[in-house]
């Protein structure tokens, strides 16, 4: 009988409630808007850094390239930009682990999502029962009795739909505290974009750093070449004119010797006028013969710049016919001993050791293929070749 004391009044409670269930449904939609814009941004990030990941990329082959064409000294440049460019794919790994993450935060959120569907579902199913019920209660035009009936069923399927309520309550709890975890993980993941995103830039400082290093390497390399080939270019030029000077004297001097003669860039000497057969003891003619191109050397020498690396060679030659004394077991013995005399006998002469030098052929470098007593007699000789260090 306390239902039918209060009247039909105590049923106003409910355009109230349906009014706080319509802003929780506000709010649940604006937390699924600031979370997709949230998406939308994060993505718009990312896409940004694999950007920049592709452009750093591109950078570090150019750099490799140009490292690639210069020479040894830039080996340590090289190694380095390896390592950045290791550094820069473990960056690139790190935003990938960050992209699957962010692909799983996305995932559930669209489980989420559906569950606040599921809840908003609910929701206006229990309005429309619920204004369903109190059209049934305001339409009702029953006696007393009928309508005590009614509101005691009424208010049980109120208080069920409640308990009810509470149990969607609950579920937008949960819900609410999943949507602030997935907000806290895109957070750290953004936090870890923009530390990943600084140490880009750094990387990226310091590669432009060695591209610049590299270039100011290479711009100085490339002047010392120059430098150096003009250097050359002299030393060859001095060398030719002192070699034309000197075998110019020489052909002077000895122009009525016929077994001595200048054949392009060297001085030859038949071995006949310097040595007794199978010997390698200069004769007393072959002595005055060296002494005239000592002499020759000596007028000369003035004109040799003292940082000019000028060699005399000695080359001593045989023939082809083998040689086995007690002193000589070879013709490559025999070549050298003569060789050595002469260079020796110059050292005599004035002529600075540092100038000079000896080199045994053997019969192997023959100016005469044929066997006759002729081509032995060229191929036996004492060439003096001038050359630089």
């Amino acid at each position: 009988m306390r239902r039918r004391a209060e009247g039909p009044g105590s049923f106003n409670i409910w355009p109230a409630f349906t009014d706080v269930l319509g802003g929780l449904v506000v709010v649940l939609i604006f937390l699924i808007t600031v979370f997709v814009i949230g998406e939308v941004l994060i993505g718009r990030e990312l896409s940004g850094k694999n950007t920049a990941i592709d452009q750093l990329a591109q950078i570090i082959d150019g750099l490799e390239q140009l490292v690639g064409e210069s020479d040894a000294e830039n080996d340590a440049l090289k190694t380095l930009i390896d390592q950045v460019r290791a550094r820069l794919a473990a960056s690139e790994n790190t935003v990938a682990e960050v992209s699957r993450e962010l692909q799983q935060a996305r995932e559930r959120e669209g489980l989420l999502s559906r569950s606040l569907d599921e809840v908003v579902d609910e929701r206006e199913r229990l309005l429309a029962e619920l204004a369903a019920r109190l059209q049934l209660l305001e339409a009702s035009t029953l006696a007393q009795a009928q309508a005590e009936q009614q509101v005691e069923v009424s208010a049980s399927e109120i208080a069920l739909m409640t308990a009810r309520l509470k149990d969607l309550e609950f579920k937008l709890s949960r819900l609410n505290k999943a949507l602030y975890s997935a907000r806290q993980t895109v957070s750290e993941q953004r936090t870890e974009e923009s530390l990943t995103q600084r140490a880009l830039g750094e990387r990226e400082a310091q590669l432009l750093a060695q591209a610049t290093l590299i270039e100011t390497q290479q711009t100085r390399i490339d002047e010392m070449d120059a430098l150096i080939k003009r250097r050359l270019l002299d030393r060859v030029e001095e060398l030719e004119q002192y070699s034309s000077d000197f075998f110019g004297r020489l052909r002077e001097v000895f122009a009525n010797n016929p077994d001595i003669k200048v054949v392009g860039d060297r001085f030859v000497f038949q071995s006949e006028v310097l040595f007794p057969s199978a010997e390698a003891d200069l004769t007393l003619g072959g002595r005055e013969d060296l002494d005239k191109f000592a002499q020759v050397y000596r007028q000369i020498q003035a004109q040799l710049p003292p940082d000019l690396p000028v060699i005399i060679e000695v080359q001593g030659h045989t023939d082809a016919i083998p040689i086995n004394t007690v002193r000589f077991g070879s013709n490559w013995e025999l070549s050298f001993y003569r060789a050595l005399g002469v260079v020796n006998y110059l050292i005599d002469q004035g002529i600075p050791p540092e100038r000079l030098a000896a080199v045994g052929m053997g019969e192997y470098q023959p100016i005469e293929t044929g066997t006759d007593p002729l081509s032995m007699r060229r191929n036996r000789r004492i060439e003096l070749k001038i050359t630089s260090r």
